[in-house]
């Protein structure tokens, strides 16, 4: 019943806690998707008001044009743009209103965002998914496959680096129940983007159990990571290797691999809700 109960755990925590969790697995009806570039539409306020008038000039429609791509991609540009606040005002709407200021829009259009903070997360971390390939390119050939999964978990903690000072922060809001769905979503698809990129290729239960096992691996490092003041984050990696030990063989289905991913998928749920966490 234990075993049962522990398999159940796994599934849910990358199936039915994270909807858009995709799946290579036919017989599991699980096919993994490439990843979709998040888009933020601006308000209708800040849409074209032409768009009723009865005829327009070449030049007027491509102008139009221009004008609709630029009101598409500016959400997208502030947030860009917004990271380099972070260090110094953090994951909310004032980075996001300084973005704006810097870049010559009034500093309200931050009420594009109404999440604020968790629109910035949400954006951050999807760059960061999308990135991850093109970091790890060539540099796993002839590695192993738990070095491989290792190299690419090191990758993506190395992407939060230089917001270091202000993860815990990005942690504490992940944890609210409004941004629960955000925060799982984007750990499957971190875990799921990592065995990928290592070339996973089951078919079995064992599709669940390696992404289980990693996302405890991956949450319990980062928390560590908020700690490590060691140079080049050498203690965390460190922790790594602990914790890969601690699973054994990643993927394996063993009491120490649903222990920690149990701690993990509790860590993002709610238990990084305090600015002031210490490991």
């Amino acid at each position: 019943m234990a075993a049962i109960q522990r398999t159940l755990f796994a599934r849910q925590a990358f199936s039915l806690l994270s909807r858009s969790t995709p799946a290579r697995l036919a017989p599991l009806a699980i096919t993994r998707t490439a990843a979709t570039v998040r888009s933020f539409t601006a308000s209708a306020s800040w849409r074209s008001e032409d768009s009723a008038q009865p005829s327009q000039s070449p030049q007027d429609a491509q102008q139009q044009s221009a004008a609709a791509l630029h009101a598409k991609t500016t959400p997208e540009a502030i947030l860009k743009k917004a990271l380099t606040f972070v260090p110094q005002h953090g994951w909310t709407t004032v980075s996001i209103a300084k973005a704006a200021e810097d870049m010559g829009y009034p500093t309200i259009i931050h009420g594009m965002f109404p999440k604020g903070g968790a629109d910035l997360i949400d954006y951050f971390l999807q760059d960061c998914l999308e990135r991850l390939p093109l970091e790890l390119e060539g540099r796993m050939e002839g590695l192993g496959t738990q070095e491989k999964i290792k190299l690419g978990t090191l990758t993506r903690l190395g992407m939060i680096a230089p917001y270091i000072d202000r993860w815990h922060e990005a942690l504490a809001i992940m944890g609210q129940p409004s941004n629960v769905a955000m925060s799982l979503n984007h750990l499957a698809k971190i875990v799921d983007e990592i065995w990928h990129l290592a070339g996973d290729k089951s078919a079995d239960m064992n599709w669940y159990t390696k992404r289980a096992s990693l996302a405890g691996v991956y949450t319990t490092t980062e928390l560590y990571m908020t700690t490590d003041k060691t140079p080049n984050y050498q203690a965390t990696q460190k922790f790594l290797n602990r914790r890969f030990e601690d699973a054994a063989t990643v993927g394996k289905v063993t009491n120490e691999v649903f222990q920690i991913a149990e701690f993990g998928a509790k860590s993002v749920l709610g238990l990084i809700t305090s600015k002031g966490f210490r490991m």
